[in-house]
């Protein structure tokens, strides 16, 4: 009787505790989504060095970009859920989101300028990659949301309701067919040099998510009991079905625009697509349903995503330049750079989770969390 009475007790100490504001489901999703998004920043090498396995592996790994889309669903799906609360719109709330932003945003924007003025990178080249979301890698994505807050405030009576995602949806695949005509206009290279130099900050390439936020927030009792009600059969089926169509669409974005898709990476058919199929598998996951450790690593990855994110992308451009003089001329093949790739994706993750754990220690809680 001790002995049981001992376990229950180690159990109750080490398993998270998921309150009722929080989602498991949605903290999984943010841990599977980070984890992605360090997958795309450890490739450091230039591309130059694995020129002939570029498609090949970016193919391979490109079924992995549903984690910005994911990312900023859940971002308006959370928001959302706290204006619920409520109802009556003051400039406190718009400032409350505001500022729990701009803390981590001008933080990390000044360690990454700070360090690239040292290294005597021009002043004029600093600022532009602040304003076009490449002062570290993956910036991009706070300058969306802090675009998006007022709006979302603005729109979310409207943005809730099955018809406008309909025309959300129909406007943002106008968009992105728009996109992928440019190659093909008779001006096309100065269309692409023009988007290239605003880069991915741009409004038009994002909006659909804080559609999809709220609406599956307004709909969340129901996702969930539809995502009850699908196999597990169905669900394989429908998440590799997703990643058959983001390894076609990806290889023909490649093609298309000559191996040079940034900033273009997620303005695709596909990544609208990974938002409903990861949220209808995923919704009705428990955090019963895995074992403690597991709950434990979601539960870190989600709670210091930011971090994580922040933390990797600088870290990503310091190894990047450091490749570019060491390894200018190597090259590798499709398995070495495979290997070095999955070797440095878990060296990533983990060095930014213990750093952002570190920050939080020390009291630096707001840059990372």
């Amino acid at each position: 009787m001790q002995e049981k009475s001992s376990d229950r007790s180690f159990l109750l100490e080490t398993s998270p505790t998921y309150n009722k504001n929080r989602l498991f489901s949605l903290d999984l999703l943010k841990a599977l989504s980070i984890t992605a998004v360090v997958s795309f920043h450890s490739l450091v090498l230039p591309k130059i060095t694995y020129a002939s396995s570029q498609l090949a592996i970016d193919t391979l790994f490109s079924p992995l970009r549903f984690c910005v889309p994911v990312f900023l669903t859940i971002y308006f799906l959370l928001f959302e859920k706290e204006l619920v609360k409520h109802p009556v719109f003051t400039w406190t709330t718009l400032y409350k989101r505001l500022n729990r932003l701009l803390i981590p945003t001008v933080f990390w924007f000044l360690v990454t300028a700070s360090l690239k003025l040292i290294n005597r990178n021009p002043l004029l080249e600093v600022i532009a990659s602040i304003f076009n979301g490449e002062i570290f890698t993956g910036a991009y994505y706070l300058l969306i949301i802090i675009q998006f807050i007022p709006v979302f405030i603005l729109l979310r009576s409207w943005l809730n309701k099955l018809l406008t995602l309909i025309i959300t949806i129909c406007l943002q695949g106008l968009v992105f067919i728009y996109i992928y005509s440019i190659p093909f206009m008779p001006d096309h290279d100065y269309i692409l040099e023009g988007l290239r130099i605003i880069n991915r900050p741009l409004f038009i390439y994002w909006f659909v998510y804080m559609a999809f936020g709220a609406f599956f927030w307004k709909k969340w009792s129901f996702i969930v009991e539809l995502s009850k009600k699908i196999p597990i059969s169905l669900k394989i089926f429908l998440l590799t079905s997703y990643s058959l169509i983001q390894f076609f669409e990806f290889r023909w974005s490649f093609l298309i625009f000559k191996s040079e898709i940034p900033p273009f990476e997620y303005v695709n058919f596909s990544c609208m697509l990974s938002v409903v199929v990861l949220f209808l598998c995923f919704a009705s996951i428990q955090e019963n349903q895995f074992p403690i450790y597991i709950q434990k690593l979601v539960s870190l990855l989600s709670k210091y995503c930011l971090g994580i994110f922040c933390i990797n992308g600088i870290i990503c451009q310091i190894l990047s330049s450091i490749c570019l003089q060491l390894f200018a001329e190597a090259r590798f093949n499709f398995y070495e750079i495979l290997s070095l790739k999955l070797i440095l994706w878990f060296l990533l993750l983990a060095i930014s989770l213990s750093l952002s754990i570190l920050l939080n220690c020390v009291g630096l809680k707001a840059v990372v969390r």
